[in-house]
């Protein structure tokens, strides 16, 4: 399913994400040279100087994902299994591809999917529901 059209535009959305990671990496390098001037010793103004390194990080590793992703898109128009679900071997509607570049499954693969990680995560937590309260404001004792 070559389609230079496709072929293109995901070139053209890797290239753009490149050029930010290349962004990115640049004022990370700039940033680590003035380090320890950009920390003041205001606990607040610290604080947001991490807060703002944190969000960076995330950006680039979304970035990152993305690039990766689009990547293996190309990679998939090269070979003829783009749009092609890796699960069924159905096709994945234009519409879709359009959407999501790196979309490897059509949607009922992708539901199925999901349905099954979702029944086989283990439960993190469980509701605890208080104790009943005396009259006085004190909470019962366990009783075993």
């Amino acid at each position: 399913m070559r389609d230079q059209t496709t072929e293109g535009q995901l070139r053209r959305e890797l290239d753009l994400i490149l050029t930010r990671i290349e962004r990115h990496e640049r004022i990370a390098l700039v940033e680590a040279h003035s380090e320890g001037a950009r920390l003041v010793g205001d606990m607040f103004a610290d604080a947001q100087v991490v807060a703002s390194r944190n969000l960076d990080a995330l950006s680039y590793e979304r970035l990152s994902r993305r690039a990766k992703e689009l990547t293996n898109a190309l990679e998939r128009v090269r070979e003829g299994s783009y749009g092609i679900c890796e699960e069924c071997g159905g096709t994945i509607p234009q519409a879709r591809r359009r959407a999501l570049p790196g979309v490897t499954t059509c949607v009922q693969c992708q539901e199925r999917g999901e349905s099954l990680r979702a029944r086989s995560q283990p439960v993190e937590w469980t509701v605890r529901r208080p104790r009943p309260r005396h009259k006085s404001g004190r909470q019962d004792e366990a009783r075993t």
